[in-house]
């Protein structure tokens, strides 16, 4: 069970590197870079979850078949 109010995950199988370029697009979009360590920064303001899924969609070279497999659960959350 999970206890978080937004849960990002696909609803098909996708074992591809274009999920790989979009999930980092998530983590760049809502500052969470991996290996970046960024103390909080109150001028960038509440960033959506929903939005940078969303935005990353394009990143991917087929957006319409892995692009589309993500999806948000739950309530609209900001970071």
């Amino acid at each position: 069970m999970c206890n978080s109010p937004t849960l990002v995950a696909n609803i098909w199988d996708v074992t591809d590197r274009d999920i790989d370029k979009f999930a980092q697009s998530v983590f760049d979009k809502l500052d969470m870079g991996v290996g970046d360590i960024k103390k909080w920064d109150e001028s960038l303001g509440k960033r959506s979850v929903v939005t940078a899924v969303a935005q990353s969609r394009e990143i991917c070279k087929l957006k319409y078949l892995t692009g589309a497999a993500p999806v948000v659960y739950g309530i609209p959350f900001y970071l």
